[in-house]
């Protein structure tokens, strides 16, 4: 993990050029449809964007259900596993996730590459959408935004501290502090405003986050092949 602190210590770490186009990716088409709903276009319709965006590619449950029973597979049912992340309900909600993307993106690429980075949000949205399909109730909203790929980013930064914490020999309980303060702000925002369905995306990305660490760290290649040799060994 010797590459990990040495990129750490640098005296500046640029933002990952991916983290920037995938926050600004989010942040672009929220500003089109708050155009849209302004009426800053001049396209008939503009104000029902969110809607038909939110009908074609939020990730709906009953999608899901359709291609867990045998349904047609075709583009359309296929490409809101990701699309999701990429439409919002609001300009504040997607403001604040694409600054916690882009914040915590930033954090994360200072010590795992820009390809790693990149696996981690799509497997985090992925993993998040199939969660969704699975546990959510049936009838609710579909799922929207990029809160799953947020919390994905908080496990691999979790994993992060806790294996600087054991390199220094220090309790890892501090590593979860992050986990614990977004797990309290998320029930605070549950009681006001009612437990929605996406919490078991967002759980599914903090777990895919946090298992993913261990394979796309560095020395996530060494690590596998002493995992592979272990095994055969036995």
């Amino acid at each position: 993990m010797e590459e990990m602190r040495k990129k750490k210590h640098k005296a500046f770490n640029p933002v990952s050029p991916v983290v920037v186009v995938l926050a600004a990716a989010m942040l672009g088409v929220e500003l089109v449809l708050q155009a849209g709903e302004q009426r800053l276009f001049g396209a008939p319709g503009a104000e029902g964007w969110r809607l038909e965006l939110i009908r074609n590619f939020g990730f709906h449950k009953a999608v899901f259900d359709h291609l867990l029973s045998g349904g047609v597979v075709e583009p359309k049912v296929i490409w809101p596993f990701l699309s999701y992340l990429f439409v919002g309900g609001g300009f504040l909600r997607v403001f604040i996730s694409s600054v916690l993307v882009l914040a915590m993106g930033k954090m994360i690429a200072d010590m795992f590459s820009t390809a790693a980075v990149l696996v981690l949000f799509v497997a985090c949205g992925l993993a998040g959408a199939i969660a969704f399909g699975l546990f959510s109730a049936e009838g609710g909203f579909p799922l929207i935004g990029a809160f799953p790929v947020f919390y994905g980013f908080i496990g691999t930064y979790t994993w992060i501290r806790i294996y600087e914490a054991l390199a220094k020999g220090e309790s890892i309980l501090s590593a979860f502090y992050p986990v614990m303060m977004f797990v309290i702000l998320r029930s605070a925002f549950a009681l006001m405003y009612g437990l929605s369905n996406s919490w078991t995306a967002d759980l599914a990305g903090l777990i895919t986050g946090f298992l993913l660490a261990y394979i796309l760290a560095p020395d996530g290649k060494d690590r596998m092949k002493g995992w592979v040799r272990m095994l055969r060994s036995r």
